[in-house]
Order: C-alpha cells, then structure tokens, then sequence
C-alpha cells in the first residue's frame, strides 16, 4: 500500500475556529502533536490571495509538488494561536516501498529551513522515537496514508487564479 502526504504538523491541539477559516482538518497524533492535510496547490492558492512572498528555504532536491510557500507560517500560527509557531510541513511519495521523503522545518517563529527527513523535523518538535520505533511511527504518521480529497479543488481555485 502506498503513502502519500503532504501535511501540516504543529505541537499542542488546534484552535476549531482557525481550522475552519483555513479550510483544513486537524487530526491528533500521539504525543500532542496536530496533523493537517495540505498541498502545494493548496498553499499556493492562499499564499497569493494574501499577497505573501516568503518561501522555504530553496533546496536542489526538493520535489515539485511540496508546498514552498511561506504562508504555511501563517497557517501555522493562526491554528496554534501563537504568533511564533514551531511547526514541521512534511511529504511523502512512497509506492511499493520506493520514494521519497522531505521535510521543512520552523523553531519558534524562525527561518522556515528544509530537514533531513520527516524524523528530522519530528525530533526539532520535541519526538524522540519509542523503543524499536522511529519517530515517523512514534507520532503514528503511518497511519494517514493519502492526501483527502476535498484538497483537490485548490488546483481549479489556483487555476481560477491564473497559477
């Protein structure tokens, strides 16, 4: 079976009202940790209707559908209702045990700077992986293994948009 996410991952629960202006989901993890489903289109839309320049630190193998905008700090700190979030955006690509991973990590309101890896970016969050387990599988990451689909409709609103 395949996993393939791009997701929003922020310490503490969210706030309802904030998840529903921003059109997302939060679905716990273990060890207090919030779980929202995004993608780049999704990101990209919101980072152009609030006119946000920032993007991710730029790196040559980051793959093309992670989401580089920098709104996600945004994101971030109207769900967490702090106004210097730590938080991890995470992606994977995995079919039949081959893909890819990647991850970007923010601490305390800083620089928004790839990781590397999704374990990475789970340990700057404060995860230590439990006995025999790694970080990734700690939280229960392996449990959400596709994107939902009401995602689907940033690609029409970007493309409404002209991106």
């Amino acid at each position: 079976m395949g996993h393939s996410i791009t997701a929003l991952i922020i310490p503490g629960s969210v706030e309802t009202d904030a998840a529903t202006r921003w059109d997302l989901v939060p679905i716990p993890l273990h060890h207090d940790l919030s779980l929202l489903h995004l993608t780049h289109y999704y990101t990209r839309y919101w980072q152009a209707a609030l006119g946000i320049t920032e993007h991710i630190e730029p790196s040559p193998r980051i793959p093309t559908l992670f989401p580089t905008e920098g709104v996600v700090r945004v994101i971030a700190a109207d769900l967490s209702v702090r106004p210097d979030p730590s938080f991890a955006v995470v992606y994977t690509d995995y079919h039949a045990g081959v893909g890819d991973q990647w991850a970007a990590t923010c601490t305390a309101g800083g620089t928004i700077r790839s990781a590397s890896g999704i374990n990475a970016a789970l340990r700057m969050l404060g995860i230590t992986g439990a006995p025999g387990l790694d970080e990734f599988d700690t939280v229960g990451l392996a449990a959400h293994r596709s994107t939902p689909e009401y995602l689907g409709r940033y690609i029409d609103l970007c493309d409404e948009l002209g991106l």
